[in-house]
């Protein structure tokens, strides 16, 4: 709890009650060195009340010479305290009223037996803190002899209250250095078996058992072991502990195998399912990728077949109309023309033609250059493709391994878990912390390097990527050149024809002129 100083400031301590005084300390190792911070007297305190404190649920302890603010984490804690001390001091204040008589007739007694003092008696309340003379002399040893056999076993109850009280408040980890259950000393004896945790989860069960345990009364916990043997509360002791260390353990079991990172989380299934989901859809998308592109590669390819079949046959039809007018032009001048234009437009449609030729070829080489590039085109996909498949495959071994890993830390923790709480013993593994760490070192080599070649995969398909990248500019590049080339194909074809035109118009012409002349 905490505690208000006198500089207005919260203070953290470690408070540990008895039968007339509060004691705090630092932290629980000043307690068990028994080097106290202070010490608040009950003796002197006059009533507890609830207090809206500013930090957490305050009390305050209304003493004969001042106020003491003492601040709970939680208000189960405050109302513990608060009935602890209540009792307390109901108790002192009862024990003060009957210890008169009780002494009254110890010195009864002891004047019967000398016969000579007078019976003394007072009816003034006595201060369990004075020392006086006379009867009260004796009541050291009365009271050594009403509670020896308790008072240890109170301390230790009302230590185990405290601890349990605190280790519920800030809650047990794995990465804890002790149990505060295994601070519980016993007067005689030790517990030389250790339990076997169970099985099942006790979870409800035993937070109504500390609910339950904590609200019992100081008084009533004590009273079964406080006038009994030391061997019987030694006996009662033991089996209350090892009782408890079986819950605690149920306990840190159920935490550990429900964490947040552990394989049985309520998480698990849900995070599965996106997971699966998510695979599913990106298959998806990836297929329907495939086959667009399939489906585009097979319509640019079918469109430029049709293109190059319809260029050739054109200019196959056009280089035989061209030889077929040149054979009538021959044939009706019979032999070689005279005529100057004549033989002008000959030598220009030879040169068409050779530049026509020349045309064809270029287009030709163009054309199987592009089915070059395609192939290529084709085979950087397959090798994006058996790249992609093989990080996907490697992203699996990836899972795998780091599922491994977290079942051998998950393994480690246990292991870690069972030597503190003294449950499991150490020869139960097979494996000693070296190997283990070994083991663990080994699986983060193993998982750095998958990461490395996971990172070279990725820039091999970065690379691959580029590289189509370009080769889908240069495809681009010459698709324009052929079309570049077959609209002046198309130009030339119409300029062939034109001039087929202008001869056949002039042979028509020449022809008549020489009809006329013979006549």
């Amino acid at each position: 709890m905490y505690m208000l100083d006198e500089d207005v400031e919260w203070r953290k301590h470690w408070f540990v009650i008895s039968d007339s005084a509060l004691r705090y300390y630092r932290d629980s190792a000043a307690e068990e060195r028994d080097e106290a911070d202070g010490e608040i007297y009950l003796h002197h305190c006059l009533r507890v009340e609830e207090f809206d404190a500013d930090k957490n649920y305050g009390l305050q302890l209304h003493m004969r010479d001042g106020l003491v603010t003492l601040s709970a984490m939680t208000s189960r804690i405050r109302r513990n305290w608060i009935d602890t001390l209540r009792r307390r001091i109901s108790f002192r204040n009862s024990s003060e009223n009957v210890r008169h008589p009780d002494n009254s007739d110890i010195s009864d007694r002891e004047n019967s037996s000398s016969q000579n003092a007078p019976p003394r008696t007072s009816t003034a309340p006595h201060d369990p803190g004075s020392d006086v003379s006379g009867p009260y002399q004796d009541e050291p040893n009365m009271r050594s002899n009403r509670w020896e056999a308790s008072e240890g076993c109170d301390r230790q109850l009302e230590r185990r209250l405290e601890d349990r009280t605190k280790w519920f408040q800030e809650g047990v980890s794995d990465r804890e250095g002790e149990d505060p259950w295994d601070r519980v000393e016993l007067k005689k004896g030790v517990v030389t078996s250790q339990p076997q945790v169970p099985d099942a989860q006790m979870g409800p069960d035993v937070d109504k058992k500390c609910t339950d345990f904590e609200q019992l009364p100081i008084v009533e916990k004590r009273s079964p072991v406080g006038f009994q043997n030391p061997q019987t509360t030694n006996e009662v002791l033991q089996r209350e502990v090892v009782s408890l260390r079986q819950q605690i353990e149920a306990l840190r079991q159920v935490r550990v195998g429900v964490s947040v990172c552990g394989p049985d989380a309520p998480c698990a299934l849900k995070l599965e399912q996106m997971e699966k989901e998510h695979r599913e859809r990106l298959q998806k998308i990836h297929d329907e990728h495939e086959r667009e592109c399939r489906e585009i590669e097979t319509d640019k390819q079918r469109l430029l077949q049709e293109e190059a079949k319809n260029a050739v046959q054109a200019m196959e039809a056009l280089r035989k109309a061209h030889q077929e007018e040149i054979e009538k032009l021959r044939g009706h001048g019979g032999g070689e023309t005279k005529d100057p234009s004549i033989r002008q437009q000959l030598r220009e449609s030879i040169s068409l033609q050779q530049e026509l030729d020349g045309l064809s070829e270029r287009y030709s080489q163009q054309c199987v250059e592009l089915n070059r590039i395609q192939n290529s085109t084709e085979e950087q996909n397959g090798e994006i493709r058996q790249k992609e498949r093989e990080m996907e495959q490697l992203r699996q071994e990836n899972q795998e391994l780091q599922a491994h890993l977290t079942e051998e830390i998950n393994l480690m923790r246990s292991f870690i878990t069972g030597q503190r709480s003294g449950v499991v013993p150490l020869g139960s593994y097979e494996r000693s912390n070296s190997e283990l760490e070994m083991l663990l070192k080994v699986k983060e080599s193993e998982v750095d390097f998958l990461h490395k070649e996971i990172s070279c995969l990725r820039k091999e398909v970065q690379t691959l990527t580029k590289e189509n990248e370009v080769l889908s500019e240069r495809y681009k590049q010459v698709y324009v050149e052929l079309t570049e080339l077959r609209g002046r194909s198309d130009r030339d074809i119409n300029a062939l024809k034109e001039q087929l035109k202008l001869t056949n118009a002039a042979l028509e012409e020449g022809r008549l002129l020489s009809n006329n002349t013979d006549q």
